[in-house]
């Protein structure tokens, strides 16, 4: 049994490119790096969990933290990662993906799989994940995705939950196990994952990876880094098929709103 571990950043339009990344292992491997990271987290000056962005604001966890304190936390965690083994994986969505999307859509946002930035890096990780697992032989164990939980997930796990019974190729519908929202508070898992995210937001901006970054990467634990973006084709059809649900939608409104206008309840269709 696999648990896959995601967190996002760059939620901002002038970050260029919103990052999902995050780390997969097997259970017993996740309860030996959960041990190991909470030892890191208490070890003084102590912490209750970690988040890039109170360690680099020197705020909340990080508020009595000197900035070389937080730089030596900061790489005792990467450590931690680095001795176990995980792999990673970095969906890279442009953010002006959806740019060009209808007025109308923006009524719908949320509504609809595939209205969000957010959506697309969704399907990027699980398909990058599950793709890289069939190719490297995993056949019979089944892979958990945990996300840490944000407005947008309820929606996007009812979509895959949709996909992965009925449209999933069978080798695919072996493999793919639960996909869950998660406390990055309480989980080490999805706080590996936000340092995993936080240090490629800092690599996109400055060009340089950083120490910790460089620690992962020279243990040799493997990284993928992949474009969540979609054809440009099925862009085209999602937006048509978008403004064409929300023109039906004004229509349905507006056929109500004269309905009642001139008195007629609905009540009496039925």
């Amino acid at each position: 049994m696999f648990r896959g571990f995601f967190d996002e950043c760059n939620r901002n339009p002038e970050d260029v490119r919103f990052i999902m990344a995050g780390w997969t292992a097997n259970v017993e491997e996740w309860e030996r790096f959960t041990e190991a990271w909470q030892t890191c987290l208490s070890t003084e000056p102590s912490i209750e969990y970690f988040k890039s962005s109170e360690a680099n604001s020197l705020s909340d966890q990080f508020y009595k933290f000197s900035s070389s304190d937080r730089d030596a936390k900061v790489l005792a965690l990467s450590k931690v990662i680095a001795s176990h083994d995980v792999r990673g994986y970095i969906a890279l969505a442009e953010h002006n993906l959806l740019a060009n999307r209808p007025t109308e859509l923006k009524k719908l946002i949320g509504t609809y799989m595939g209205t969000r930035i957010y959506d697309w890096a969704f399907i990027a990780i699980i398909c990058k994940v599950v793709t890289d697992f069939l190719d490297r032989g995993f056949r019979s164990e089944k892979i958990d995705f945990i996300f840490d939980a944000c407005s947008e997930l309820r929606t996007c796990i009812a979509s895959y939950e949709r996909e992965r019974d009925g449209n999933f190729s069978p080798s695919m519908c072996q493999i793919c196990g639960e996909a869950i929202p998660g406390d990055d508070k309480c989980l080490a898992g999805l706080q590996a994952a936000d340092l995993l995210a936080g240090e490629h937001s800092q690599y996109l901006r400055t060009n340089m990876k950083g120490a910790p970054y460089m620690e992962i990467e020279n243990a040799k634990v493997p990284i993928f880094a992949f474009p969540a973006q979609p054809p440009k084709e099925l862009i085209e059809r999602f937006m048509q098929y978008a403004q064409d649900v929300a023109q039906r939608h004004n229509l349905v409104q507006a056929t109500v709103k004269v309905l009642k206008e001139n008195g007629i309840n609905l009540n009496d269709f039925k």
